[in-house]
């Protein structure tokens, strides 16, 4: 299928290096749009979450040039001090990764749900930016497929692991019980909401942030989950005087908070802050400051399989494997296309040589004439058609491609009369 992918992830990269090639999504666009244009691509898709930023090329560019290059190249980076951090993957090991990685295997919270959304996401922005093409549509529509599959038929994990949920187990275990606990949630895309969500849920008093204008249009109030009570973007700072818990959470690539910006202010004694953003949002630098407990993306868990039963992941490996050889299978036969073709139609043409006696003999119009050979020749390209594309259920890639070529030579000859190959080429 020719596919190339290059990834930095939580398992080689502290948050410090991943957010230095993290993308918003306007910037996501703008870097796949140029790397279609000026590296030539089949197509590209960016993948950039809190724990992983992945560019993924289709076609013969990502040969020639390694992703990794493309990538330092649009984000202006010199390529000769990250590489470390960095994994390639080619082909089939590409594969195997992104199936894994769709339904939480290569997450840092093992098993978590949220990313598979992640992926989908990415696919449906790919698409929109026109830097898809039916290898990375095929590819990533059989992850999420398979993804979908694990979740829906084995639990990997003994608990919700998404980051929202992890995020208030981290409270609680430092806090105890949130019950009336004073929390602000700097930031109201999907993870914000979740994490309101959960703390509202737990009795939580939370205030959440809302710019005045999002994506050209008014506010919105909608945008801020029931019970959760509307703050200004503007008034982030002036609330952290009431606020025991502070959690940011944006897809802005600057600090929603600064260590000027706190310098002097009186905050409550117990206070925990999180940090949910790549790049972070909080500047790194408050949480050297006296007082302050600052928990990063990377403060959520160890990575671990924690209580992931070995069978059920066995069982999900498999369910990806089934897919997986799916779509090999898909990729094998779809090379194959042009002969399939080529035989429906030697055939169809052989049948109509065959009736040509016959059907000069009928009494009717020239016009019903061709109009009973096109009818003719379309059936007969669909039934040998039929039995051709049955064959791609029983037979091995391998065996598929040797015997569309037998199947392509038989076709050419005019085996009935003088077994030499027709000599009007078909």
């Amino acid at each position: 299928m020719n596919i190339s992918m290059i990834g930095i992830d939580h398992s080689r990269a502290s948050v410090a290096y991943r957010e230095l090639f993290s993308f918003t999504r306007a910037q996501a666009a703008a870097a796949m749009k140029r790397i279609r244009d000026e590296f030539a691509v089949d197509g590209c898709l960016l993948l950039s979450t809190c724990n992983r930023t992945e560019l993924w090329i289709s076609g013969e560019a990502g040969r020639r040039i390694s992703p990794y290059d493309m990538l330092c190249e649009v984000k202006g980076i010199d390529k000769s001090q990250y590489g470390a951090y960095f994994v390639e993957r080619r082909d089939g090991e590409a594969v195997d990764h992104l199936f894994q990685l769709s339904c939480g295997l290569a997450s840092r919270l093992f098993g978590e749900d949220q990313i598979i959304s992640q992926v989908r996401e990415a696919l449906v922005h790919c698409r929109e930016c026109g830097c898809d093409d039916m290898v990375i549509e095929k590819l990533f529509q059989s992850a999420i497929a398979a993804a979908k599959k694990v979740k829906s038929t084995v639990r990997i994990t003994a608990a919700d692991q998404s980051t929202a949920v992890s995020s208030l187990e981290l409270l609680k275990n430092r806090m105890g019980s949130l019950k009336g606990v004073r929390c602000l949630v700097i930031g109201n895309g999907q993870m914000g909401r979740l994490i309101a969500n959960a703390l509202v849920d737990q009795g939580a008093c939370v205030s959440m942030t809302l710019r005045k204008r999002i994506h050209g249009r008014e506010e919105q109030g909608s945008i801020v989950p029931e019970g959760c009570r509307m703050v200004p973007y503007e008034d982030r700072i002036a609330e952290l005087t009431d606020s025991q818990v502070v959690i940011s959470a944006t897809l802005s690539p600057h600090y929603t908070i600064h260590k000027t910006d706190i310098e002097g202010m009186k905050l409550p004694e117990q206070r925990i802050w999180l940090d949910l953003a790549v790049p972070r949002d909080i500047d790194p630098r408050i949480g050297e400051m006296e007082g302050f407990h600052v928990y990063d993306i990377d403060s959520l868990s160890d990575g671990s399989m924690g209580t992931a039963s070995e069978t059920a992941v066995r069982r999900a490996l498999e369910i990806l494997e089934d897919h997986a050889a799916e779509l090999e299978r898909w990729f094998a036969f779809r090379e194959e296309v042009p002969q399939v073709k080529k035989i429906t139609e030697l055939a169809a043409e052989d049948v109509m040589d065959r009736l040509s006696g016959t059907m000069r003999e009928l009494t009717v119009s020239d016009d019903a004439v061709a109009e009973l050979s096109d009818s003719i020749y379309t059936a007969a390209e669909k039934s040998v058609g039929k039995i051709l594309y049955g064959l791609r259920e029983t037979l091995t890639p391998e065996l598929w491609e040797v015997c569309m070529d037998a199947l392509v030579r038989a076709a050419q000859k005019d085996t009935l009369k003088t077994g030499s190959p027709n000599p009007a080429g078909r």
